[in-house]
């Protein structure tokens, strides 16, 4: 038999995977297909993956042709250390302000447009930003200022990944640094749901048992590598320029599972994505369960 297509996002979040396939055997059990999250998201629904991690808005947005891994996503439960709004303005002053968005996390964007609107009140002018873009001007790592910034300057910005990981171990004098992880919890009581893993559904209902084991090594491999994150975040230090026990205190703050709290985050955010505009409904959610898929009722 073909061994399955599994998609791996190289991204610091996903590491303690990484680390505990290199760490453990089951990697041979499956062709391990490296990317970043929107092309493994264009991958699956193409047919190009039978599993991948993908962002929980696009999970969201085609649900009915997938189903859940059990016990893997990526979530937090109150702050998580890589999704930052910096603003030179608090927030609840940015109504009709330009903020700019990430083109790469269609799920922190959705988020970012939840808080903004119904936790903060306010309705700014959204603005589409290419990689690249990581800070405000008079932040230390400013962006590329484009030709309408000149007159219009962006008054704020989501940052994802390192350079929020930066900006909120050391916020810029002046400037406002949330972390949208903590403020999406207080809003709601919810934990966020940034990322699940899914099969493509019509490959999961042909060979459940093989979509069941690649779900038992990537757990496996999970627990490896958390239980090797003080290790793993000495290793990743130099190469990101940051501190070890900042890494390890970061893998520590997310969340790996999915279980029932994680479903419940999961569906006040897809709650709060029909609000904004960027889902057309709630979906009903499929898993594997005990080699079956399994939907919810």
């Amino acid at each position: 038999m073909n061994l399955p297509r599994v998609g791996h996002i190289a991204f610091l979040n996903c590491a303690p995977h990484l680390h505990g396939l290199e760490m453990r055997r089951g990697s041979d059990r499956m062709h391990l297909q490296p990317g970043v999250p929107s092309a493994l998201n264009r991958q699956i629904l193409a047919g190009e993956l039978d599993i991948s991690p993908m962002s929980s808005i696009e999970y969201l947005r085609n649900a009915a042709d997938l189903c859940l891994l059990p016990d893997l996503g990526i979530a937090s439960d109150g702050p998580v250390m890589s999704i930052a709004l910096v603003s030179s303005v608090p927030p609840t002053s940015l109504d009709g302000a330009r903020v700019g968005l990430t083109s790469t996390s269609a799920t922190s964007w959705v988020l970012a447009k939840i808080l903004l609107r119904e936790w903060w009140g306010v309705s700014p002018v959204f603005v589409p930003e290419m990689p690249g873009t990581s800070g405000l001007r008079g932040l230390s790592d400013p962006a590329p200022v484009r030709k309408d910034e000149a007159t219009d300057p962006l008054v704020a910005r989501l940052l994802i990944g390192d350079p929020a990981l930066r900006a909120l171990w050391k916020p810029e004098p002046g400037m406002w640094t949330i972390d949208l992880g903590q403020e999406w919890t207080r809003y709601t009581g919810q934990s966020m749901v940034y990322a699940v893993w899914a099969a493509r559904r019509a490959y999961a209902e042909r060979h459940p048992e093989t979509v069941a084991e690649v779900a038992a090594i990537l757990t496996q491999a999970r627990d490896a590598g958390l239980r090797d994150a003080p290790a793993l975040a000495r290793r990743l230090a130099p190469l990101e320029k940051l501190p070890a026990s900042l890494l390890e205190r970061y893998f520590s703050t997310l969340h790996y599972g999915f279980g029932t709290r994680e479903l419940d985050g999961l569906n006040a955010f897809a709650d709060g994505a029909v609000r904004v505009g960027d889902l057309q409904s709630v979906p009903r959610l499929a898993w594997i369960a005990s080699g079956t898929v399994a939907t919810a009722a």
